[in-house]
């Protein structure tokens, strides 16, 4: 398994949808990855988008928008029970197991978003990473940005 240090077509420009009028509505993200959409809350018009691949797999459940503990941004969650105890579980972590394995070291126990857009959970958008390597893609092409003062 090979294990990347940032993510495949990062380079040093930013992409088509940075600057969208929406960062919370994927279909205005603009791409040319064929992508299903899941909705998480449709009273509030937040959905995320996943590969053809995972749509029937991943639509056996009920998902629901989780802030981040900055409450800047949402993940796709579903919980469940598991010995009495109710756990949490993030779509994006599901998607990159059933697309890379499982975690290749303890340490790249992180489902890291690379473009940094936590409602995009399509495959190639997702890989492992250590704390560190996740750190250092601090929202994505937007850390970009500030690190080359734009």
């Amino acid at each position: 398994m090979v294990i990347l240090d940032r993510c495949p077509d990062s380079g040093l420009f930013l992409p088509e949808w940075f600057g969208s009028d929406d960062p919370f509505d994927p279909r205005t993200w603009g791409s040319d990855v064929p992508y299903k959409s899941i909705w998480l809350d449709p009273d509030n018009n937040i959905l995320c988008i996943v590969d053809p691949i995972d749509y029937d797999y991943l639509s056996q459940w009920t998902w629901s928008p989780t802030p981040d503990k900055h409450k800047r941004k949402f993940y796709a969650t579903r919980s469940t029970t598991v010995e009495d105890r109710t756990v949490k579980i993030y779509m994006h972590k599901v998607v990159t197991r059933r697309a890379h394995g499982p975690p290749p070291t303890w340490r790249h126990r992180i489902g890291d978003h690379c473009d940094g857009k936590s409602l995009d959970n399509r495959r190639h958008n997702l890989r492992w990473a250590t704390p560190k390597m996740n750190r250092a893609n601090y929202h994505g092409a937007f850390a970009l940005q500030l690190r080359m003062n734009l």
